[in-house]
């Protein structure tokens, strides 16, 4: 699902914006490992129901996403090894008024909450998410706000050095990475 993601987020997003996330790819990170379902002639492979759908050309995700259903946050901002993150609302079910809206401060706006839309963001600016109407999410009935995001806190590069220079085992790595990921969730 990422892979689908990036892919079409580096198509419509601008061309700065992209770029500065896949420099941040290009200093060695791994992307997203896909189960080795993606062939040498960057072709990968997804499986929705019965149906196989096959990417051409397609770029392996950026090494760290979200999935969220009713997400919401203060407004705050963040250090990345990249400048931009971005999110894709893929379902809300949500009225107009019932919350879930993206905020960026440092511009005083507000992005409302709808269904099947991206958006990129500085991190280093104050964002955030405003909560839903309680009364209006019902998530075992699906009610609610759901999507993904690429966003890569700013401690990965640390762990990841260190793992590269064999300062940090794997199982090592796997510790870390569970350590103050609530910070990040």
């Amino acid at each position: 699902m990422f892979e689908l993601f990036w892919n079409m987020a580096r198509r419509l997003i601008h061309s700065d914006i992209s770029k500065n996330i896949e420099e941040f790819l290009e200093t060695g990170f791994k992307r997203m490992y896909n189960k080795g379902k993606q062939c040498k002639n960057n072709t990968y492979t997804i499986q929705y129901e019965k149906e196989v759908y096959e990417f051409q050309q397609g770029q392996l995700a950026p090494p760290v996403g979200f999935f969220a259903s009713n997400y919401s946050r203060v407004i705050h901002n963040e250090g990345a090894p990249h400048e931009y993150s971005l999110f894709w609302t893929t379902d809300r079910s949500l009225g107009e008024g019932e919350g879930c809206n993206f905020f960026i401060s440092d511009y005083g706006i507000r992005i409302q909450g709808a269904k099947n839309t991206m958006v990129a963001w500085q991190m280093k600016m104050f964002h955030g998410t405003s909560l839903a109407k309680l009364a209006s999410i019902d998530s075992d009935r699906g009610r609610g706000q759901v999507g993904l995001s690429i966003v890569s806190p700013s401690r990965l590069m640390n762990i990841w050095q260190r793992y590269m220079g064999e300062k940090l085992d794997k199982n090592n790595l796997e510790k870390e990475l569970e350590v103050g990921e609530e910070e990040w969730e």
